[in-house]
C-alpha cells in the first residue's frame, strides 16, 4: 500500500486528504483538467489516483472515503475496464462511477450503463454536471447506504451464519464454479421444517454431481451448466419428490461474476409453490363452477371499481345484447349509452341511493339496446363489496338477467286487466246511472229503497275493485324525485275527509321534520298513505282519532324514516297479521283485499319495509320504513307533492 499512498496528492500533515478521483485509462495531460472540472467554486480540487495497473490485492485493500469517485476513460471497447469498475462498486457501493466515451459511440455508452456506471460524459467540460447527477442518484439508492462488502469469512463461517436465521419458504444455495468448470455447493440454506429428498445443508463443500445425480433434484445439475454456458439468469418450474410427496418448485438461478468478468458462482433460490399451485387450481375450479352456474341461470356478471372507474362485464353480459366480449369501453358511461333514455334516471337514482347508504342493495329494471337495434329488459341487482380506508364504497358487484319475456307477459297481463277494467267500468257506470234514475223515480217508496241501496253498494264495490286492479298492475318503474313528505300526507288526509266525517273521526299528523324531503314517486307514495289512512278509518271507532307520525330511526345498520298509522279499533286477529298483505285477503266487508298489497309492493320498490302489529293499548298499527338519505336533498322546484 506504500505505492498507493505516495500517489495520493494533497495529503496534509494531520493525516487528512481531499476526496480522491480514482481513474482508469485517463491520460496524464487530462488529469489536471478533470480535477479542475470536478472542483466546485471555492473548493479544493480532488486528488487524482490512477488505478489502471493496480493488482487484485490492491483493489481489494483500498479503503474509499464517502466522497471518492471513479472515472473510467475509454476510447474503444473496454470489457476489462468495465469489469474492474463492477468489482470496485461491489466492494464500495456508495462510490459513484463515471465513464468518458468518444462522441458518436453510443454503443459504448450503453454498454457502460448496463455495467453499472451512473453517468456517461463525452468530454472534460461535462464532468462536473455528470458527477453531481451521479451523486444525486446514489444518495437515494438503497445500495448506496449499505455497508461495503466485508472481508472473506473464515472457512465454514458463512455456512454457520447462514443457518442462524432459517427462512420458511425458500431453499437458498450457492454453487461455486472452479476454473476447470467443476461445480460444488458452497452453502445450502433450507427452509424451516424442510423435508428430505431435495437439497440438504449437508451438501455444502461437496461436488454437485456427487450430491444430485441419482436423486430427485438431478435436473438442477443440467440447469447449473446452462446458466454457466449462457451467462444469463434462468427461471423455471419443476416437480420433485420431497418426503414421499410430489412438490412443485419455482427456481431462479443467477450467474455471479468475479471482478474479472468470469462466472465463478451460481446463486439459486428455489421456492416450494405447491400450496400456490393448489390454490390456483382451486380458484380455477371455483371460476369454472361459477361460469357453469352463470351459464345455467343465463345471468351476466359485472364488477365496478369505483376508484379506477373500470367495469368488468362477463361474456354472458355481452351475449345478452348480441355483442362480442369487450365490444364497448370498460367504464360505467359505456353501459349508460346502451340504456333506454326513459330508464336512466331510475337506474342512476337506485345506484346513488345504494352508494349513499339509503338502500341496503341496488336493484333496477331497465331496457338495453341490442346489436340489432331491439330493446330487451334487464333485471339488475348488486351490492357494495369493498370500502376504502375512509369507509366510502370502492367496489360494487352484481348480476343482471334478461327478463324480456317476463316483462312482455306482464305487459300482456296489464293490457288484459286494463281491457277488463274498461269493459266492466262502462256497464257499472250504466248501472249507477240507472240506479240514480230509479231512485229519483221511486225513491219515496219504501219497498224499493233496500234494493237500490244494495245494488249501489255492489256497483261501488265493483268500481273500487277495478281501480285497485289497475293500480296493482302498474309497471314497477319508479323514477323517484325529491318530494315534500308533508305535502304527500296532507293530500292523502284530504282524500279521506268524507270517510273521516262519516265516522266523526279525525286524522292527527305529527312529523319530526315538517320540511322532510325524500326521493320517492310522489303519486304512488300518496297512494300508500291514502290506502293506510282509509284502512285505519274503516276500523276506527266512532269519534276516535287516527294518528300518523314520522320520525328518523336506525335499524339493521342503516338510517330510516319510519311512518306509523295507528287506530283505536279492534286490531288484527292472528290470521290477519300473517296474511294481511296477501292480494285479495280482507276482513272488511266491501273491501277488495288489494289495499295493503299495493302498499307493500310500492314500499318495497322504494327499498323500504312495511309491518303490521297490534298496539298494547288496543288498536292496529302499520309501520312503513323508507331509507333515509345520508345527505339532505335540495328543495327542487315543484318538489312538493
Amino acid at each position: 500500500m506504500d505505492g498507493r499512498d505516495e500517489g495520493v496528492a494533497g495529503e496534509t500533515g494531520e493525516g487528512h486528504r481531499p476526496w480522491t478521483l480514482l481513474t482508469m485509462g485517463l491520460p496524464a495531460r487530462q488529469a489536471r483538467a478533470a480535477a479542475e472540472a470536478l472542483s466546485g467554486p471555492g473548493s479544493a480540487a480532488p486528488a487524482v489516483l490512477d488505478i489502471t495497473a493496480w493488482s487484485e490485492a490492491d483493489l481489494e485493500g483500498y479503503r474509499c472515503r464517502a466522497d471518492d469517485a471513479v472515472l473510467l476513460w475509454i476510447t474503444g471497447p473496454s470489457p476489462e475496464g468495465l469489469a474492474r469498475v463492477r468489482a470496485f462498486q461491489a466492494r464500495h457501493p456508495g462510490v459513484p462511477a463515471l465513464v468518458r466515451v468518444p462522441r458518436g459511440r453510443a454503443e459504448l455508452a450503453e454498454e457502460a450503463l448496463r455495467a453499472g456506471v451512473q453517468e456517461v460524459s463525452t468530454g472534460v467540460a461535462q464532468l462536473g454536471e455528470s458527477m453531481a447527477r451521479a451523486r444525486a442518484r446514489l444518495s437515494g439508492s438503497p445500495a448506496a447506504r449499505t455497508e461495503p462488502v466485508p472481508e472473506a469469512a473464515p472457512e465454514g463461517a458463512e455456512h454457520a451464519t447462514g443457518t442462524l436465521f432459517p427462512n420458511f419458504f425458500d431453499w437458498i444455495y450457492v454453487v461455486g464454479i472452479a476454473e476447470d468448470g467443476g461445480m460444488s455447493f458452497e452453502t445450502v440454506n433450507a427452509p424451516l421444517n424442510a423435508g428430505k429428498g431435495y437439497l440438504d445443508p449437508g451438501f455444502a463443500g461437496k461436488a454437485v454431481e456427487e450430491c444430485l445425480l441419482g436423486t430427485n433434484a438431478a435436473p438442477l445439475f443440467v440447469h447449473f451448466g446452462q446458466v454457466v454456458r449462457e451467462g444469463t439468469p434462468l427461471q423455471f418450474e419443476e416437480q420433485h419428490a420431497v418426503a414421499g410427496k410430489t412438490r412443485s418448485f419455482q427456481t431462479i438461478l443467477t450467474p455471479v461474476r468475479n471482478k474479472w468478468g468470469r462466472i465463478h458462482r451460481v446463486a439459486g433460490v428455489s421456492r416450494d409453490i405447491t400450496a400456490l399451485k393448489e390454490a390456483l387450481a382451486a380458484l380455477r375450479a371455483s371460476e369454472e363452477r361459477l361460469n357453469h352456474a352463470l351459464e345455467g341461470t343465463q345471468q351476466g356478471l359485472w364488477d365496478w371499481d369505483l376508484v379506477t372507474g373500470h367495469v368488468y362485464r362477463s361474456p354472458r353480459w355481452f351475449e345478452m345484447i348480441g355483442l362480442a366480449p369487450g365490444a364497448i369501453a370498460d367504464d360505467y358511461d359505456a353501459g349508460l349509452k346502451l340504456m333506454h333514455p326513459e330508464d336512466r334516471r331510475q337506474l342512476e337514482a337506485a345506484m346513488s341511493a345504494h352508494l349513499e347508504g339509503r338502500l341496503p342493495r341496488f336493484q333496477a329494471e331497465y331496457r338495453l339496446r341490442t346489436r340489432g337495434g331491439e330493446w330487451i329488459w334487464i333485471f339488475d341487482a348488486g351490492k357494495v363489496v369493498a370500502w376504502d380506508a375512509r369507509g366510502h364504497p370502492s367496489r360494487v358487484a352484481g348480476m343482471c338477467t334478461d327478463i324480456t319475456e317476463r316483462r312482455r307477459a306482464e305487459e300482456a297481463l296489464r293490457a288484459l286487466v286494463g281491457g277488463v277494467v274498461h269493459e266492466i267500468r262502462n256497464p257499472v257506470y250504466g248501472i249507477v246511472i240507472n240506479l240514480d234514475a230509479l231512485e229519483a223515480t221511486f225513491g219515496d217508496e219504501p219497498r224499493y229503497g233496500p234494493f237500490v241501496a244494495a245494488l249501489r253498494e255492489s256497483a261501488e264495490r265493483i268500481s273500487s275493485l277495478m281501480n285497485d286492479l289497475r293500480d296493482y298492475g302498474e309497471p314497477r318503474t319508479l323514477n323517484p324525485e325529491p318530494c315534500l313528505v308533508r305535502g304527500l300526507i296532507d293530500s292523502a288526509v284530504r282524500s279521506c275527509d268524507s270517510l273521516a266525517a262519516g265516522k266523526s273521526a279525525r286524522v292527527a299528523v305529527e312529523l319530526e321534520v315538517d320540511s322532510l324531503l325524500l326521493p320517492v314517486n310522489a303519486r304512488r307514495m300518496h297512494q300508500v298513505f291514502r290506502n293506510l289512512l282509509e284502512n285505519a278509518l274503516h276500523h276506527a271507532p266512532e269519534g276516535s282519532v287516527v294518528e300518523i307520525a314520522g320520525r328518523r330511526t336506525r335499524a339493521e345498520g342503516l338510517d330510516w324514516w319510519t311512518f306509523t298509522v295507528a287506530d283505536g279499533g279492534g286490531g288484527f286477529d292472528a290470521e290477519a297479521l300473517s296474511r294481511g298483505f296477501e292480494p285479495f285477503f280482507t276482513r272488511r266487508e266491501g273491501g277488495t283485499g288489494l289495499g295493503l298489497s299495493i302498499v307493500k309492493r310500492v314500499v318495497e320498490e322504494h327499498g323500504g319495509t312495511v309491518e303490521a302489529a297490534n298496539r298494547p293499548e288496543g288498536g292496529a298499527c302499520i309501520t312503513v320504513r323508507l331509507p333515509a338519505p345520508r345527505r339532505s336533498l335540495d328543495l327542487m322546484e315543484g318538489a312538493g307533492a
